[in-house]
């Protein structure tokens, strides 16, 4: 255990080097995959702690190891480290310098957070029982990077972690303030792009064309309603469709539709429920209407991210002791976003909390989001309070 004073002001003496290393990297994003930059000045700031790095999984994601001074469990600590695809309009001095690419989710902070964890920890080595490893792992956004590594064998490699963590910077809760709940915090994700083909036709004699248009407006007022009628407080369920692309003359109908759209939910059975329907759905209306469907999911799942219920109890507590008493809610709501942190709690027992960006903060994947400096303190202060109190 640590006094809070003491590891405070500890966080205090490094939080400079904290914020400006969090604006460094918010000027380098980097997608899915390729967070070379990124990884590297990651790896120069974990080697000059000197801490051992072990050898990567998925060529960008980078782990280093702190064995504490006395026995005890391995807890793995983790940070998403990708960007997104979004054109910044913070306006801040520190902004993107890659073009179209921008730190929109705040993985910038997260980043930082754990980066100050390491060098606080590594003064408090002594205090430390059992080991900690500092998990940056790249590809949350799109390609469920998480996924891979736990396909590739990464928790198996020694040490083998007991028990994970994670934080996320989240708007609308008080700046600097923990939130949390337990069970399912983020949902599973299963996006899906449906292909339709059909004799085209002119607007003027729509009997001799296939209207492609109507049939998948009727399919996608369908599939709302179904998933309205299963949607419940206590196991909520969405399903949007968000593209619709075909057709670029006024009175001809298109030979050819694309839609794309996300499902969201908490039960994976519901899932497969789901996916059947919306079979269903489209063989009632897209072949009585002479057309063709080819359903298809180009993007990787995301199973829910559900918080073991003894480890919350310690997540309460740490936050209780170290933020405060009025910085927890232990009464989150699950989001329907997605999170891929969710396949490494599959295999092992951890929790994944919220961090406060403020009350009225823009929204994360917004292209004014910019993680709030003011809450790197309170983060780290959680990520080493989980680390010292076990």
């Amino acid at each position: 255990m640590a006094e809070v004073s003491v590891l405070r002001e500890k966080i205090r003496a490094v939080l400079p080097d904290v914020r400006s290393l969090r604006h460094q990297l918010h000027q380098i994003p980097e997608i899915a995959l390729k967070e070379y930059k990124t990884s590297a000045r990651i790896r120069e700031y974990l080697e000059k702690l000197g801490l051992p790095i072990l050898p990567s999984t998925l060529e960008t994601d980078v782990t280093a190891v702190l064995k504490g001074g006395r026995p005890g469990p391995a807890v793995l600590l983790r940070a998403d480290i990708d960007a997104l695809p979004i054109t910044e309009t913070t306006g801040v001095p520190y902004a993107s310098k890659h073009p179209g690419f921008a730190h929109s989710c705040g993985h910038d902070g997260h980043m930082a957070i754990l980066l100050g964890t390491a060098t606080v920890l590594s003064q408090m080595r002594n205090q430390i029982a059992g080991t900690v490893k500092f998990l940056f792992q790249p590809a949350e956004e799109s390609e469920a990077g998480a996924k891979s590594m736990v396909k590739a064998g990464y928790l198996e490699k020694e040490p083998k972690a007991d028990e994970a963590y994670a934080l996320h910077g989240w708007p609308g809760v008080p700046a600097g303030a923990a939130e949390c709940c337990t069970g399912p915090i983020m949902a599973a994700i299963n996006d899906f792009e449906i292909t339709l083909t059909g004799a085209g036709g002119h607007g003027a004699v729509p009997e001799r064309a296939v209207d492609l248009i109507s049939a998948v407006s009727r399919f996608i007022l369908d599939m709302k309603e179904y998933t309205a009628s299963i949607n419940t407080p206590e196991n909520p369920v969405v399903c949007s469709v968000c593209t619709i692309l075909g057709g670029s003359i006024f009175n001809v109908f298109p030979d050819k539709l694309v839609i794309r759209g996300t499902t969201r939910y908490l039960d994976e059975n519901i899932g497969e429920k789901i996916r059947t329907k919306m079979r269903e759905l489209l063989d009632k209306h897209i072949l009585p209407a002479g057309g063709q469907y080819h359903l298809g999911y180009p993007k990787p799942d995301y199973v829910p991210t559900n918080n073991d219920k003894e480890l919350f109890a310690r997540v309460k507590s740490v936050a209780e002791k170290y933020l405060g008493i009025d910085k927890w809610n232990g009464n989150g709501k699950c989001s329907m976003c997605g999170e891929d942190f969710g396949f490494i709690l599959k295999e092992m027992p951890g929790v994944y909390f919220r961090l406060g960006m403020g009350e009225n903060y823009p929204s994360l994947h917004d292209s004014a989001y910019n993680f709030n400096d003011d809450a790197l303190e309170n983060g780290i202060l959680m990520m080493c309070g989980l680390v010292l109190e076990r």
